[in-house]
């Protein structure tokens, strides 16, 4: 665990000890783990045209058989260039400060979000150059295609041939209009047989070279696609963390990386009004904890005095408050949150290793952080400070890194009332577990204000990745299936992109010719033109944006529980411990936490409560009635 340094260490004040100048620093985070790598190779993800033509098949049977019409899978907004396009909006080129990353690199990531982008350009361009080979190849061939696309939504999707027809058959004079009409248009076009003949060679012959030469580029498309996610295979070690040509966006990703192990953490408020800290999970258990005063326990002359009395660590009879407040008298030490904590954080530190009792707690790791509210953001300066303040915060351990701009802010907090300002010290455990899928943080923050200490604990677990993000690389016959089936998927690329270029020419031609083109195409004008700018001011987690809200795996779910439950009982054990140290009156203390984890951790055999550990103790109780088993 990496100890950040602060400032000049000030002299003892008004008998209080010499404040604190330093604060846990995090630990390196993981690299090439399994979550870094789905969320890289998830940038690169293709939508699976054959099955899409399936679906579509389907649909006329579902049609047939007069049931619901099933869903045409697309390609889900977590992956693929959606995907990329939201990294690189939200965090990559975003004005504000990404996240704290919790159990994930988020430099191999933006890396491949860059790649995919680029690629996406590229295809664009190749595509382009081919439209613009036809039309100087094929110029009346390809002016065909858009008379006849054109004609096609005017007089069928529009309904107007089915209007006119109507009309010619209501009477005899429209009738005989309708005929003349058709007799002028057939003879037209018998004279210039010749003309329509070459120009239906020419669309034809533009039309299949388009269809190939586009299906060619997609297919080559999805070639790369599929080695990337190739390149991430667990056997290759390395991860490329920054993309190649591309120094401005390389720049960016060092930023990146530097800012994701800061310490400060952003909190805001759901909707449901639970408090949680954005990138630590959006499963926010129920916070809380003992809020005591602070009274002296019974010391050996009250022993004398209630012998019998079964209860040895009751307040001391003589406590009055003029006791209390004179530590000499009441035998009290004192002490500061900061110290407090600080036998927190050491008691948490046995928990990693090799344990001999038990098995180790995996990827244990012991922080500080400091909590910002979510409007303060914004603000925070995205690149590191060389000034002397930051600079003077940044531990000779890392000095190579940059110097992370909140560090004396961070020192100047612990040394100020517990009440009163909104960035406050946290101590935070965390535990990296199923590869980086689960990660179970709780922070503890302590006040000691008018003679009481609150003591909350704040549990956050960050779910897996949602099942759709899960990219792993094809290996063996699946590769060569995917390589040989790439042709056929590009073909239907090719149909979707004719498809899309079809609507952006109604949109374009119903904007200039409103009332022209039908009701439905001047609906999806008027819907494309009334969306609104998102806002970019609030904090976001990559991690979060690709994952469940909770664990739904039956065992991932009970892990994380139970790690949840082996911190909060570690923390509340050692405050105990240190409480009873400095002659604090620990009775409360005990019970309270007993009764909160009591109210989270419910175990559904027998309606019993695994409350874990306090002092040492395993205890189990059962729940009263309408006892929730999470916050």
């Amino acid at each position: 665990m990496p100890t950040q340094a602060g400032p000049a260490e000030p002299a003892a004040v008004s008998g209080h000890r010499r404040w604190h100048t330093t604060y846990a620093g995090r630990a390196d985070v993981p690299h090439a783990n399994a979550v870094t790598r789905e969320l890289a190779g998830a940038m690169h993800a293709r939508v699976d045209r054959i099955g899409q033509a399936r679906d579509l098949a389907g649909r006329w049977q579902d049609r047939t058989l007069r049931r619901q019409q099933r869903e045409i899978r697309q390609l889900p907004d977590v992956t693929g260039e959606k995907l990329a396009r939201w990294t690189a909006d939200h965090v990559l080129n975003a004005r504000k400060r990404p996240v704290p990353s919790f159990g994930f690199s988020l430099a191999p990531v933006l890396t491949h979000s860059v790649a995919a982008q680029r690629q996406r350009r590229t295809r664009g361009l190749l595509l382009a150059a081919v439209a613009a080979l036809i039309l100087v190849r094929h110029p009346w061939g390809a002016g065909a295609l858009v008379v006849v696309a054109l004609l096609y939504q005017y007089l069928i999707v529009a309904e107007r041939f089915r209007s006119l027809l109507r009309w010619g058959l209501s009477s005899l004079v429209p009738m005989i209009v309708l005929a003349a009409g058709g007799f002028v248009a057939w003879t037209l076009l018998r004279s210039n047989s010749l003309a329509l003949e070459s120009l239906l060679h020419d669309a034809v012959s533009a039309g299949v070279w388009l269809t190939t030469l586009s299906s060619a580029v997609y297919t080559l498309d999805r070639w790369v696609a599929v080695a990337y996610p190739v390149s991430l295979r667990p056997s290759r070690e390395g991860i490329t963390s920054r993309p190649r040509f591309a120094p401005r966006a390389s720049a960016r990703i060092a930023e990146c990386q530097a800012a994701e192990t800061w310490q400060s953490t952003p909190y805001k408020k759901e909707e449901g009004g639970v408090h949680r800290f954005v990138g630590a999970g959006r499963d926010a258990w129920r916070s809380g904890g003992p809020r005591i005063q602070l009274t002296p326990a019974r010391r050996a002359a009250d022993d004398k005095a209630t012998e019998g009395d079964g209860d040895s660590r009751r307040p001391s009879r003589e406590a009055d408050a003029e006791t209390v407040g004179n530590p000499v008298q009441s035998g009290i030490r004192k002490f500061e949150a900061d110290e407090l904590l600080d036998k927190v954080r050491d008691e948490l530190m046995g928990l990693r290793g090799v344990l001999v009792e038990t098995h180790a707690l995996p990827h244990c790791e012991v922080f500080e952080t400091l909590a910002v509210p979510q409007s303060r953001w914004s603000g925070l300066s995205r690149t590191p400070e060389r000034g002397r303040r930051a600079a003077a915060a940044v531990s000779s351990e890392k000095a190579s890194g940059a110097p992370w701009p909140e560090a004396q802010e961070m020192v100047d907090e612990g040394r100020q009332a517990p009440s009163g300002h909104t960035s406050r010290r946290y101590l935070a455990a965390q535990v990296v577990d199923w590869g980086g899928q689960i990660v179970v943080t709780v922070f503890a923050h302590a006040a000691l204000e008018g003679k009481t200490l609150h003591f909350v604990t704040r549990p956050h677990v960050l779910a897996p990745l949602k099942p759709e993000v899960s990219v792993t690389p094809t290996t063996g016959k699946a590769l060569a299936r995917t390589i040989l089936l790439a042709p056929v998927h590009g073909l239907g690329d090719t149909i979707a992109l004719a498809h899309k270029a079809y609507g952006v020419v109604l949109r374009a031609l119903s904007s200039v010719m409103p009332g022209v083109l039908g009701h439905a195409v001047r609906h999806q004008v008027a819907r494309s033109m009334d969306r609104t700018a998102e806002v970019d001011a609030n904090p976001v987690s990559l991690r979060e944006h690709c994952a469940l809200v909770e664990p739904e795996d039956m065992h991932q779910a009970e892990d994380a529980a139970r790690h949840i439950s082996i911190l909060q009982s570690r923390m509340f054990s050692a405050v105990s411990a240190f409480l009873d140290d400095h002659g604090m009156f620990t009775g409360d203390f005990r019970r309270q936490a007993q009764d909160i984890v009591t109210q989270i951790f419910i175990n559904g055999d027998h309606n019993q409560v695994n409350t874990g550990t306090v002092n040492g103790s395993q205890t189990q109780s059962n729940p009263s009635d309408g006892t929730a088993a999470k916050g």
